[in-house]
Parts: structure tokens; C-alpha cells; sequence
């Protein structure tokens, strides 16, 4: 179990670990397992960076894997289904990687298909940046004392930012009036500094400034200039990201930034059959900002994500780190800058960003050693009340305090104060001996091969008035079984020789 803060390289430590087994021969396979599908293409060119090929177009209804294959990177959801197809998988010795493993609980469908699939696995490595779940249940092959996950090594933000790996922080806080109609039918009329009821009130509150125009509107405003400062300060292609309540609201602030920015925003939301493809494109873009629900908030690298605003309800432990791991990546160009995250001065929310720095100092004026994540805050549930709904009016934004924690973290100065006794085995470079650049996948490599083929085999099914399906046949049998794990190799053949067939004018396969 390693637990590291999230911006901290997790992918990478993953993939140096393959790389050395398959390098060792300790391993005859990898299967990477991670929460989103989205998630599965980018963790592929990760390890194909590294020379390790893996299939992240595997489906389960395939069974096996091609020949020029190292592995497979697949979701939980599709173990889920199929968890006797990874069973056999592994029974090649094998190393498993449970990615954000904190998704899968062992009371839950997730948890127990994972114990099927890889109980039997040679080796099991589960990483997460926040080793906790909501819920309180367990997670699978994680051990436990006095009901908190203990890892076997950790890496915390402060190490982190010692170590020149994260970004420090800045939060400002946004503060200012919200007036709503309670469920029970009472007008309300309260900042955010004004002490309420109950959590009830405090939800309420936090949504209509979230869904005021007035309000959001203003936060989106000193977001984005804070952006073109940046911006202008050298990091040109710098970027922003906002996390919405639901879709509606995504859309909402989408438009709204539109009018009050004159920028059009890339929009993620689950619902959109893009959405992996609009990510990835972002990512790769100079585009300034993204606008998603959940899709953005855990596993996704996109380092020139700098400024952030979190215009979410949620209040847990685990969504909110997770989000603020999307802006601490460093890049060569600009490793020590600080990094924005803007919020709403709601109690919880200020709360989970104070922890945060509380977190550093403790890690700086002590051991530096992995201090457990707090448990995770439960959302707090609320009832529907007979005498009405809850409904915003009006709010208006006011910037009542900033979280700066990018003093804390002058590196030259701390370094002056204090000496660092350097964990060897921790700092030392993990380069890797056979290390290749690579654009694609051999997935997209293949799925392009597919669609080649595909189309040779059609024209050679009308010139030659032959059913396509006996075309793919011939093929499939000269050229080593089915094409879902055809190799490389297998496939460009079967390419070259459709061709040939359309060139010379001869079929000479199955009728």
C-alpha cells in the first residue's frame, strides 16, 4: 500500500516498478486497474513512455491478450464484471495495480470481484492519495489498526513540497451575503461569517452563493484574472479548472463565463460520449479553462492546471483534496510557483483547507514521517421538510481572507533554518535504462490497424462478391486467430494483404 499526496508522481512510481519487474523477468505480466475510463488511455502512454506496453482497449469478452503486449490498464467496473477473466489473466505470474484503490470497498460488488480476480496475484500494489472512504468501509488488501488504513510507505504534501515534487498553495476565500427561503419557509439573510442553526442552513447558504450569478459571477471574474497575471508572468499556457455541483450547474457556469469572460470554456460532463476525448484534447491545448463535475477531480494529469475553483457542495475530506491535487503538479518551467485555489468562505470548506497547512507544519516542526489522513466528513444527509423547499434569492461576493501557505514554503530559506536528513531509497533517480518517447499507444496503434483492416476487408468483400465475414476468416487464419489479439505484426499483414488482393485483382481465400 503506497499512499502519496495527489500530484505527487503516482503513475510514474507504477510504472518504474513494472518496468523493473518485466526488465527482471520477476513478471510475465501487468494489469493496471483504475476508477474512470478516461483515466485508462493516459495511464497507458504513461507506461508506454517507459517502454511498457499495454492494451487499454482490452475488452473482457477477448479473454486473453495479444502476443506484443506486456498487460492490460482496465476499470474497476470491468473486473467488476468479468472478475474469472482476470483470474486467469494472472495466474501468469503477474503484478497488479490497484489505482485510487479508496473506490472499491470489500463489503461492496467492487471490493469482492477484486478479491476474486486477484487474490492469487504474484504481486498487488495499491496506491491511493487519500487512503479513506466516505462510507467508513474497508478497502480490499488494505490493512487496518484501530479502524485507520496503514501504508506500508507514505508521501505527504509537505515532503512533497519540500522535495520540489508539489506546489505550494494559496487559497483565497471568498465570503459575502446570501439570502435564501429556508425548507421550513423562513426568508434567511446571512454572511458567511454569521454562525447558523444548523449544517442544514450552512448547505443552503453555500449553494445559493454558488448559484447566484451575482456572487459565482465574481469569483469566476478574480479566477480568471488571477490567470491572465499568470499568464503574463511567463507561464503562457497556464490554465484553469471549475468543479460544479451537478451537470445543470456545470452548464450554468459554463454560460455564465461566456457572458461575464468572454471565453467559452471546455465543458466535461459524464453524460457527453466525448467527454475522455475533450479532457485529453484540453490537456493538450492552451485553452484556459475547464468546467466538470467529477470527471476531473481525481487521477487526471493535466499539469498546466494552475488555477482552480471549487463551486462544488462538497464537503468531504477525500473530494476535496482530491480536487486540490489537480494544480500542485510542477513543471520544468515553472517548478516553485504557487498554485490558486478559490472557495467560498463556507465553515466546512475553510476548515479542509486550514487542515491542509496544519498538516505542513506538523510534518515541518516534527518527523516528516506520514501522519494518516483525518477521516473523511461525512456529507450530511437532509431531509426533505414538510412545509417547503429550499430555494436561493440573492448573493453578493466579498474576498474575506487568503490561505497562503507559499511562505511556508521558501525552500532556500527552510533549508537555511533546518537541516534535512535525505531518505536515500526516496530521493534517488528512478531512471529507467530503456526509456522511450512514444505519442501513442499500442492500443490507438491497433484500433488504427483495425479500422484499416475493416475497411480493406469491406472493398475486397464487394470487388470479389465474397460475405466479409469469410474474408475476416482467411485472414484470422493465416494471420494467427482473432483480431481482437492480433499483434502489430498480425494485423499490418492482414492489412498487406487485402491490399494485394485489391491490386492484383485475385482473391485467393476462403468463399
Amino acid at each position: 500500500m503506497i499512499v502519496a499526496t495527489p500530484g505527487a508522481g503516482k503513475t510514474k512510481f507504477a510504472a518504474r516498478i513494472v518496468h523493473a519487474l518485466l526488465r527482471d523477468r520477476s513478471i510475465g505480466r501487468a494489469i493496471v486497474v483504475v476508477p474512470r475510463e478516461h483515466l485508462k488511455s493516459q495511464v497507458a502512454l504513461a507506461l508506454a513512455e517507459c517502454g511498457v506496453r499495454v492494451d487499454h482497449k482490452f475488452a473482457n469478452a477477448s479473454g486473453t491478450l495479444a502476443a506484443d503486449v506486456h498487460g492490460a490498464v482496465v476499470s474497476y467496473q470491468q473486473v467488476a464484471f468479468a472478475p474469472h477473466v482476470y483470474r486467469a489473466l494472472t495466474r501468469v505470474p503477474s503484478l497488479v495495480v490497484l489505482d485510487e484503490i479508496h473506490h472499491a470497498a470489500d463489503a461492496a460488488t467492487w471490493g469482492s470481484a477484486l478479491r476474486t480476480a486477484f487474490g492469487g496475484a504474484q504481486h498487488r500494489i495499491a496506491l491511493s492519495g487519500t487512503p479513506f472512504r466516505s462510507d467508513g468501509l474497508p478497502i480490499p488488501f488494505v490493512q487496518y489498526e484501530a479502524g485507520v488504513s496503514l501504508a506500508d510507505y507514505g508521501y505527504d504534501y509537505a515532503q512533497a513540497l519540500q522535495d520540489g515534487v508539489c506546489r505550494p498553495l494559496v487559497f483565497p476565500l471568498h465570503g459575502g451575503v446570501a439570502e435564501w427561503i429556508s425548507r421550513d419557509g423562513r426568508t434567511m439573510l446571512a454572511s458567511f461569517e454569521t454562525a447558523l442553526e444548523s449544517h442544514a442552513m450552512e448547505g443552503e447558504r453555500l449553494r445559493t452563493a454558488l448559484t447566484q450569478e451575482s456572487w459565482i459571477g465574481d469569483v469566476l471574474m478574480k479566477a480568471h484574472t488571477r490567470l491572465l497575471e499568470l499568464r503574463a508572468e511567463g507561464d503562457r499556457d497556464c490554465a484553469g479548472l471549475v468543479v460544479a455541483m451537478n451537470q445543470d450547474h456545470a452548464r450554468f457556469i459554463a454560460s455564465l463565463m461566456k457572458r461575464r469572460l468572454g471565453i467559452e470554456p471546455t465543458l466535461v460532463v459524464s453524460e457527453d460520449e466525448r467527454a475522455s476525448l475533450k479532457i485529453k484534447t484540453f490537456g493538450r491545448s492552451r485553452d484556459p479553462w475547464i468546467v466538470a463535475v467529477h470527471m476531473v477531480s481525481e487521477g487526471v494529469d493535466i499539469p498546466r492546471l494552475r488555477v482552480g475553483v471549487y463551486a462544488s457542495n462538497v464537503n468531504t475530506e477525500m473530494y476535496f483534496r482530491q480536487f486540490c491535487g489537480r494544480f500542485v503538479r510542477t513543471q520544468k518551467s515553472n517548478p516553485g510557483d504557487s498554485a490558486y485555489v478559490y472557495l467560498p468562505d463556507d465553515p466546512a470548506l475553510g476548515a479542509l483547507a486550514s487542515r491542509i497547512a496544519v498538516d505542513v507544519r506538523t510534518a515541518l516542526r516534527f518527523k516528516r514521517e506520514f501522519d494518516e489522513l483525518a477521516a473523511a466528513q461525512r456529507t450530511q444527509t437532509e431531509a426533505s421538510d414538510a412545509l417547503g423547499e429550499y430555494a436561493s434569492i440573492s448573493a453578493s461576493a466579498t474576498e474575506s481572507r487568503t490561505l497562503d501557505f507559499g511562505p511556508l514554503f521558501d525552500r532556500e530559506r527552510w533549508l537555511r533554518a533546518e537541516p534535512v536528513v535525505t531518505d536515500k531509497r526516496r530521493t534517488e533517480s528512478a531512471a529507467i535504462a530503456e526509456n522511450h518517447s512514444h505519442h501513442e499507444t499500442i492500443g490507438d496503434a491497433k484500433e488504427s490497424l483495425r479500422k484499416t483492416v475493416a475497411v480493406l476487408v469491406s472493398r475486397v468483400s464487394d470487388k470479389f462478391n465474397v460475405d466479409y465475414k469469410k474474408v475476416h476468416a482467411t485472414l484470422n487464419t493465416r494471420f494467427g486467430g482473432p483480431i481482437a489479439t492480433a499483434t502489430i505484426d498480425g494485423l499490418s499483414a492482414r492489412a498487406k494483404t487485402a491490399q494485394r488482393w485489391l491490386v492484383n485483382n485475385v482473391y485467393d481465400g476462403l468463399r
